[in-house]
């Protein structure tokens, strides 16, 4: 089922009229005639959010049926080069990374088949899952240095709360910024804006516990 079904499909069993949604979700009447009648395939995040609270829906479930998620990947790379774990405390201390993150960093490692430069691995703990789409114990393989490309899933640190959140990277026309999934938080940050770096790395690999 496409978003746009499923949001058809909802909006009719909630008996809600195009005018309803516009009110409830604060969008503009033509933006949401298009999503709904599918001449948008892939809402923004931010559009996804409001309309999910508007239908109360799951805000993610809708993330992955606009395409923004692939199926996380429960193969373990085997060969190859080393990833250091990082502990998350130690991202907050040493971020933005000034130094080289070398395998000698940590005494855990997570292998993965290609050499990535200052390339490491994290580990979801509690403070940091997000469900249901980073539950804990899940491991992430991350590139700080990579060019995110347009809706890749990044981790930033969202400088009002001094936390890592996870966002997507969305390059427009005119500027690139972060949109996040956290389903509280509608805020854009525009990566042209920040007044230092705010991407600690481009999610490469998710590997579900």
């Amino acid at each position: 089922m496409s978003v746009t079904n499923l949001l058809q499909l909802n909006r009719k069993s909630k008996k809600l009229t195009l005018m309803n949604i516009v009110d409830l979700t604060g969008l503009s009447y033509g933006k949401v005639y298009r999503i709904f009648n599918g001449a948008i395939d892939k809402p923004t995040p931010n559009s996804l959010k409001l309309l999910a609270k508007a239908l109360q829906l799951d805000y993610s479930y809708l993330f992955q049926k606009a395409g923004y998620f692939k199926t996380p990947s429960k193969k373990k790379e085997s060969n190859g080069f080393l990833m250091p774990l990082l502990s998350w405390e130690f991202c907050y201390l040493a971020f933005p990374f000034q130094e080289p993150l070398s395998s000698g960093l940590s005494d855990e490692h997570i292998p993965y088949h290609r050499n990535i430069k200052d390339g490491f691995a994290i580990i979801i703990d509690k403070k940091h899952a997000l469900s249901p789409l980073f539950s804990y114990k899940d491991k992430l393989i991350c590139d700080p240095h990579i060019t995110p490309k347009n809706n890749d899933v990044i981790i930033y640190i969202n400088t009002k709360t001094n936390t890592f959140n996870y966002g997507i990277y969305k390059n427009s026309p005119s500027k690139c910024y972060i949109s996040s999934l956290h389903p509280n938080n509608y805020d854009d940050i525009y990566i042209e804006d920040a007044l230092q770096p705010i991407t600690l790395g481009t999610i490469i690999v998710h590997q579900k516990s």
